[in-house]
């Protein structure tokens, strides 16, 4: 209470505007237009940033509403097929095509004719595993046709995956903090 009582005195008045009046003799012109510079630069630094905080706040709000009408991408997956599906339709082209012999690695398929005269029976082998299963994507790693193939004369090893369509991730994208 006493400090309140000092600084509400009539004095205390007197005391600061004496203060005041001998600012610029005991500190210097120079020191006081430095501060007065300093103070200038940090109030307009504030108001800067204050205007621009404002508009990144404009700029979220327009990109919440961009990222609201961004459709969801679902997500491909590759596995291999069963074997048991592999296994079957090696069946079917041996017991088709009788010149092409179909031998399975995993997911790698390497189908192979020994001499070019079955190109049309070796070529339906190949569409048919294309089109052999549900959901399948053949890629086809190297394929040989005629004399510089080492072994057959007709080869081709193909990679066979399946693929399924997921739904995208629920928190994927830039406002769930990963960019």
């Amino acid at each position: 209470m006493n400090t309140l009582k000092r600084w509400t005195n009539p004095q205390a008045i007197k005391d600061l505007d004496r203060f005041l009046d001998a600012l610029p003799l005991n500190v210097g012109y120079n020191a006081l237009i430095a501060a007065g510079m300093a103070w200038i630069i940090a109030g307009v630094t504030v108001f800067f940033t204050v205007v621009e905080s404002g508009r990144v706040s404009e700029l979220r709000a327009e990109l919440m509403k961009v990222e609201a009408l961004k459709p969801p991408i679902p997500v491909l997956t590759y596995s291999a097929p069963p074997q048991k599906s592999l296994q079957d339709l090696q069946d079917k082209i041996k017991e088709t095509y009788t010149e092409v012999g179909m031998v399975i690695s995993g997911n790698q398929v390497t189908l192979s004719a020994s001499d070019t005269q079955f190109f049309p029976e070796f070529l339906a082998a190949v569409n048919y595993l294309q089109n052999g299963g549900k959901n399948w994507r053949v890629q086809i790693s190297s394929m040989c046709v005629g004399r510089d193939c080492t072994g057959s004369k007709l080869s081709a090893i193909m990679k066979v995956e399946m693929v399924r369509v997921d739904n995208p991730p629920r928190d994927a994208g830039i406002l769930s903090g990963e960019g």
